[in-house]
């Protein structure tokens, strides 16, 4: 990719002032009028033009820089078959998580835009199928604009600081997944349930992250407050538009310290719509979340929480609350190549009008990283545990590798 490709239309604007000579306008009376000996006073000189210079195509070419980023992710997956469903734990084999490719642009000090695409899309034509294909999508598409300091203005299609884990990368993740309440439970995995946090929508925010300057990683080295609030459409992540005339509104506010440690919680209001003419129907999510990360030498911990409560205002039906978490820790163990082992605790119950169907997930894994080669190789081994009216015979094993472009 080329680091530079620009075009740039500079207009130069020639100002040229016309200078005449003008004669002092004679006072009343007969001594005003000058002999014909008497000097003439010469016309004052204009002053220099006040107005900067456009810029050159050189000079924007050169405040513009372009950096290309993305990485690969496979994970070889073997889930316990249930002996009474069929669609639990009979696709063992490959999968590619992550085909991630994107460009990162900026302009001086005041404009940078982000674009990435994904060709790993998991996509299903209904719920619990046990067939998938891979599906090439947008995943980030937004510019932010300084407005003051390290506050930006962004705008596009972009993930807001709702998800506990929204701080966190693919590419940092110390499991194999994303915990339960942000992936939800996949379709061969045990009973489909999707994540409670929203995905990515189309929106405008303020936003300031003190970690990061128009998306170019910056230093924490003290308590650095940070904030988000966010006004998207709110509709599906793949949707084209809103789903109705109303928008979703979040706040979320931030605190880093060093060590990448860092703690945050939001809000959220979503009037969304669900179903198609003529039986669309009205329904509003409140939501609150938090997550935090915490370095303590060799030991990391983390956790998150999202709470939701939904009225259905179109049919009046009884409210419907829900809730997931998940609790971490990992230790760094001696060894010649970075390599932390540990534990995930993890719970989702999507709905309180349904008694049965809370999940719980108990994870143990360990990754090992290879910087000189930007490699990791993550495995993970996980038992999930569902109510007894819905168990399953599904634990899984997992193994993934990783390499950052």
């Amino acid at each position: 990719m080329h680091p530079r490709l620009w075009g740039a239309v500079v207009l130069v604007v020639l100002l040229t002032p016309a200078v005449g000579s003008a004669q002092p306008a004679p006072a009343s009376g007969s001594d005003a009028t000058p002999t014909q000996n008497e000097p003439t006073t010469p016309p004052p000189t204009p002053p220099p033009p006040t107005t900067s210079p456009s810029p050159t195509v050189a000079e924007i070419i050169h405040k513009l820089t372009y950096e290309g980023f993305g990485y690969l992710r496979m994970e070889y997956i073997a889930v316990q078959a249930d002996p009474n469903v069929q669609f639990v734990g009979r696709d063992d084999g490959f999968e590619l998580q992550n085909a991630r490719l994107g460009v990162h642009g900026r302009y001086g000090d005041r404009i940078a835009a982000t674009m990435a695409f994904d060709g790993a899309v998991d996509e299903r034509a209904q719920v619990n199928s046990p067939q998938g294909t891979l599906g090439f999508n947008l995943r980030d598409a937004y510019a932010d604009v300084t407005l003051a300091g390290q506050a930006v203005l962004r705008a596009g299609y972009f993930l807001p600081w709702v998800d506990p884990e929204a701080l966190v990368a693919d590419t940092t993740l110390e499991f194999v997944d994303y915990p339960i309440e942000s992936r939800g439970v996949r379709a061969t995995e045990g009973w489909q349930t999707p994540g409670l946090p929203p995905g990515r929508s189309l929106g405008v925010a303020l936003h300031l992250d003190p970690a990061s300057m128009l998306g170019t990683p910056v230093a924490v080295d003290a308590p650095r407050f940070g904030f988000e609030v966010a006004v998207q459409n709110g509709a599906d992540e793949y949707s084209y538009n809103n789903d109705n005339n109303e928008p979703a509104l979040s706040v979320s506010a931030l605190l880093r310290w060093p060590n990448d440690s860092w703690i945050v919680v939001a809000g959220r209001y979503n009037p969304r719509t669900i179903g198609t003419l003529p039986f669309r129907q009205d329904e509003t999510d409140y939501q609150g979340t938090a997550g935090l990360h915490v370095a303590l030498g060799p030991v990391s911990l983390g956790g998150g929480v999202v709470l939701e409560h939904t009225t259905f205002d179109t049919t009046g039906g009884p409210a419907q609350d829900a809730y997931g978490g998940h609790a971490q820790i990992l230790v760094r163990v001696p060894f010649a190549l970075p390599l932390q082992v540990g534990y995930r605790f993890g719970v989702l119950d999507p709905s309180s009008l349904v008694t049965t169907d809370r999940v719980i997930e108990h994870t143990v894994g360990a990754v090992l990283s290879v910087p000189s080669y930007r490699v990791r190789v993550l495995v993970q081994g996980v038992i999930p545990v569902e109510q007894a009216a819905r168990e399953l015979a599904n634990d899984r094993f997992q193994i993934a590798g990783e390499l950052t472009l």
